[in-house]
């Protein structure tokens, strides 16, 4: 591990444990089951999985859509750039403990529903993403609603910009494929449930 990667790991101390996160996933599922897709949180495997990639470490902005309880946030500010910036939009207020508690200067938690994201990145100023990482889950939102989130994701994306959407069903693909072409999939089997990361790259 790099020193760059171990330091942006000792700022992570305070962030919610694995059974912290299963205990507020829970309490969240509990309080409105339509919005949590999840009785688990997402595995270190698939944390690790769709942070440790270079697209991830060679970016200077990030957007996270459905963070939850962090773990992926945790991983994504793990193998960052230093001078890299992270905005995580999460819908469901049940979690904010858990963002809050993750401290990092990088970060910037936004509860706000996903359609918004227009509005969160013109707010301060964050500037086009190079990289937007997303959990909610698609199958569950109604068409209009998912195709107009994926038009805004294509929109705040740079050209040459990552697009990865982690889910249990492929809906996504369908909403995605007119904007970006053809996905490329990577199965994530040791995850509760198994999921399917669908990447694309904005091409102009």
């Amino acid at each position: 591990m790099n020193h760059a990667i171990s330091a942006n790991r000792a700022r992570l101390v305070r962030a919610p444990t694995f059974l912290q996160r299963t205990w507020l996933i829970f309490k969240a599922w509990l309080g409105n089951p339509t919005q949590v897709a999840t009785l688990c949180p997402s595995s270190p495997y698939l944390n690790e999985h769709l942070a440790d990639r270079d697209s991830i470490r060679h970016a200077g902005r990030i957007i996270e859509l459905g963070p939850g309880a962090g773990g992926t946030t945790q991983a994504l500010l793990a193998h960052m750039r230093p001078d890299a910036k992270l905005l995580s939009i999460e819908k469901t207020a049940v979690f904010s403990e858990a963002l809050d508690a993750i401290q990092d200067p990088r970060l910037r938690v936004e509860f706000a529903d996903a359609i918004d994201l227009l509005d969160m990145v013109l707010k301060d100023d964050f500037g086009q993403a190079d990289v937007l990482v997303s959990g909610i889950p698609f199958s569950s939102i109604p068409a209009p609603v998912a195709i107009t989130i994926v038009q805004t994701i294509y929109e705040v994306l740079r050209p040459g910009g990552v697009f990865i959407a982690y889910q249990f069903r492929s809906d996504v693909k369908n909403y995605a494929r007119p904007l970006f072409g053809p996905a490329t999939t990577e199965l994530i089997p040791m995850n509760l449930p198994p999921l399917t990361a669908f990447v694309w790259t904005k091409t102009v």
